[in-house]
């Protein structure tokens, strides 16, 4: 006769213990994981505090050019956001004599150009364009210019179309030395047509006439100054060095 009797107690246990450690095994084996997972994440995305700008060095301070930029606005005359002018003779509303014609659509302005010794009206809602004449003579073409792309501006060449370029005072390092000032330094002094006059006022521009004793000045701007010879220092002055900066003490 099979004995069905239960098993004693102690062999009923083990079931019951080896679901027990199977459960701590693989609680105990996760948590690693994860926990390693989220380290190397927290590595990964952490961002590297930003350097500090450095600052002007002994006897430096910054310059008051470009305010600390490196690069100041580009002198190009008409360069606007980087860019100017087309170069081409296409139309441009910024160019010539526009004039209301009646009858025309209203805001519209039309101006007389030359073209292959002809003239010819044109439109302002045309800008961009270019005329050639038909081969029959019975009237004109009109095509984008090839140049600007029917835009009438261009990338300035200066500036490379970034409206900046590198500061002339600091060449683009952002400090100069403390005895610098705006008009007396390396590239103020180098210009060809500083005048420096003996009450000290400094002018860049040219001697546009001559009556005995009196000089008349035309400014880069366009200004108009009338002072005596005797008061324009001689050139050997006009172009002096910039002050030199003092000696480390």
């Amino acid at each position: 006769m099979v004995n069905t009797a239960p098993l004693p107690g102690r062999f009923a246990f083990y079931p019951v213990l080896a679901y027990f450690l199977g459960a701590l095994l693989f609680a105990g084996c996760g948590k690693p994981a994860d926990a390693s997972k989220s380290q190397a994440t927290a590595t990964t995305n952490s961002v590297p505090p930003a350097p500090e700008a450095a600052g002007p060095g002994p006897r430096e301070k910054v310059c008051f050019a470009c305010k600390g930029e490196g690069t100041v606005p580009c002198p190009v005359p008409g360069c606007v956001d980087g860019k100017v002018d087309c170069p081409a003779p296409c139309i441009k509303l910024n160019k010539g004599v526009w004039v209301k014609i009646p009858g025309r659509a209203p805001g519209e302005l039309m101006q007389a150009i030359m073209v292959n010794g002809k003239e010819v009206w044109v439109s302002s809602h045309h800008p961009g364009v270019t005329y050639t004449e038909r081969p029959s003579g019975d009237g004109w073409d009109m095509h984008t210019c090839p140049v600007c792309n029917g835009t009438g501006k261009v990338k300035c060449s200066v500036c490379k179309g970034t409206g900046k370029v590198t500061c002339p005072i600091c060449n683009g390092k952002k400090f100069i030395p403390v005895a610098w000032t705006p008009t007396d330094n390396p590239w103020f002094n180098s210009q060809p047509d500083l005048i420096r006059l003996a009450d000290g006022q400094v002018i860049l521009g040219r001697v546009a006439a001559s009556l005995g004793d009196d000089r008349t000045i035309i400014t880069r701007d366009k200004k108009i100054l009338h002072v005596k010879a005797s008061d324009i220092l001689p050139k050997a002055e006009t172009n002096s060095p910039a002050a030199p900066t003092p000696p480390a003490k």
